[in-house]
């Protein structure tokens, strides 16, 4: 992340994405996010999902704890802590579209049945890499 893109940084576009792809949230109809996942209902809660769940979880309390006043006068410990934000909303991307069975194998899933996150969740996990 170069000293321009600390500025163009939006933590709040970032944290709502992050909201967006873990809380229960409605279109019109249709009930989209991991806790709406039918795998993520207690009380056989599906360990991929709640792996990943609360990965994404403590990227966001990451987030929350940056001070962005010393992010943008240019804090190098502020900047690396973003970089480690944006890094690891990248690998929840791959994580959630991967269908090789590996992150099956990483939470105690079963490789030969990797979890579906549906379209919607993939979805959402692709915006994340949009900064």
């Amino acid at each position: 992340m170069s000293s321009a893109d600390v500025f163009d940084f939006n933590a709040d576009k970032v944290d709502g994405q992050m909201v967006d792809l873990l809380e229960l949230v409605t279109s019109g109809t249709l009930i989209i996010s991991f806790e709406a996942h039918p795998l993520m209902q207690p009380p056989d809660t599906h360990p991929t999902l709640f792996f990943l769940f609360d990965f994404i979880r403590n990227t966001r309390k990451e987030l929350k704890s940056i001070d962005l006043d010393k992010l943008r006068a240019g804090d190098a410990e502020s900047k690396k802590k973003i970089t480690d934000v944006l890094g690891r909303n990248t690998f929840t991307n791959d994580l959630i579209n991967d269908t090789s069975g590996k992150l099956a194998l990483l939470t105690g899933g079963d490789p030969g049945r990797p979890v579906d996150f549906g379209q919607d969740i993939r979805d959402k996990a692709r915006v994340l890499m949009e900064q």
